[in-house]
């Protein structure tokens, strides 16, 4: 039978969940690694998008910036995590 999207999307999480549960500390901060590289590939090309113009170095010192603003709002507490209830 057909899942509704709630569910298989809870069964993907619930999934990836326990496979992290497995996995190492080294394997964990290796994922952790390759999502940040994947996060910076892809606002790299968000920029080039937004800026065609600009060169590779213009857009690592773009991607600087943006990283140094987000470590400011992190600091400073401008955004705060919300622990929300599950729905059921």
């Amino acid at each position: 039978m057909e899942e509704s999207i709630p569910e298989l999307a809870e069964s993907i999480y619930r999934d990836r969940v326990l496979r992290a549960r497995k996995q190492s500390i080294a394997e964990r901060f290796e994922d952790g690694f390759h999502l940040f590289e994947n996060a910076l590939g892809m606002t790299r090309s968000g920029i080039r998008n937004q800026f065609p113009e600009l060169d590779e170095d213009e857009v690592e010192n773009l991607l600087r910036k943006r990283l140094r603003r987000l470590k400011q709002v992190h600091e400073h507490g401008i955004y705060k995590s919300v622990d929300l209830p599950l729905e059921s």
